[in-house]
């Protein structure tokens, strides 16, 4: 009886850690979540400039979520052109200070997005 409790207990312990380890994973997947009406008073957007966002904004995020659907081997280089690509549309409509503070958000972003995930 007894060593049919220990072996309960230990396949409830690898479920649960499996089960962890696998929300972990699904979570450390999701894409930059932008707040557009965030975004863009912290950025100070004029009417133009915030259309324009936008629009780069929708853009960015179908590419992540292009990226999340290929195979995993093209998973990381799909992910870094469309961060790139954002980074290269928002440079052309952003002025230099509005710039500076978006790749600085994008930076805070990313790196509490890792310790949070434990990568």
């Amino acid at each position: 009886m007894r060593r049919l409790g220990m072996a309960v207990a230990a396949l409830l312990l690898c479920a649960t850690m499996g089960f962890a380890r696998e929300n972990r994973n699904n979570v450390s997947k999701e894409p930059f979540a932008i707040n557009f009406e965030k975004l863009s008073h912290y950025l100070q957007l004029t009417p133009s400039q915030s259309s324009e966002v936008a629009n780069i904004n929708e853009y960015f995020m179908d590419k992540q979520s292009e990226s999340l659907r290929s195979s995993a081997s093209q998973r990381d280089k799909k992910m870094r052109q469309a961060v790139y690509g954002n980074l290269k549309l928002m440079k052309k409509v952003l002025t230099q200070d509005q710039y500076r503070k978006y790749v600085t958000l994008l930076n805070v972003t990313n790196n509490n997005n890792r310790v949070l995930n434990f990568d």
